[in-house]
């Protein structure tokens, strides 16, 4: 983010059934001022997504608790991350399929989502290419249920609208 104002702390948890203890335990233990996922919607029939879903809603008790908690990309997070450099809808969260693309923006062969290639594609986000993404994801659709909808733009809208000191009046609407 270029900012010494906010650190994130991210964890990988190993696969969609790890989501909702890592959530719980991270949320209990109280050293965060937020959690929040990060994950795939999987395959249709999204079964996986659909249970973890329910998993935070139960846990917070609340029926639409994961609806604030969770940031998705459909397929994949790719989906997000892939708009720094175009307007892409990815129709597949296989890494495969997803890595000729990955090749054309960022120069990445034969993506595979290893931590050294995460590393690199990582390091070619700019701040330039950062603001083209923002402006893109905005235009996503954030239903859940399509392909190439995401709902981190509503999110960056309330961090950035945190940034300038206006959470309060965000969280009112």
């Amino acid at each position: 983010m270029w900012s010494n104002k906010y650190r994130f702390t991210l964890e990988n948890a190993d696969g969609n059934g790890n989501i909702p203890a890592r959530y719980q335990d991270k949320f209990q233990n109280g050293s965060y001022d937020v959690v929040l996922i990060f994950c795939d919607t999987d395959k249709k029939p999204y079964e996986q997504y659909t249970d973890i879903k329910h998993k935070i809603n139960e846990f917070q008790g609340v029926d639409h608790a994961a609806d604030h908690v969770i940031i998705f990309g459909n397929p994949c997070t790719m989906q997000i991350i892939i708009e720094h450099w175009d307007e892409i809808v990815l129709v597949s969260n296989a890494k495969k399929r997803n890595a000729p693309v990955i090749l054309k923006f960022t120069g990445i062969e034969n993506y595979k989502g290893r931590a050294d290639q995460r590393k690199e594609l990582f390091s070619r986000i700019t701040k330039e290419n950062y603001q083209n993404m923002l402006e893109r994801i905005r235009k996503l659709p954030d239903d859940d249920s399509l392909i190439g909808s995401s709902n981190f733009g509503k999110f960056m809208q309330c961090f950035l609208q945190t940034m300038k000191g206006g959470y309060r009046k965000s969280m009112r609407r």
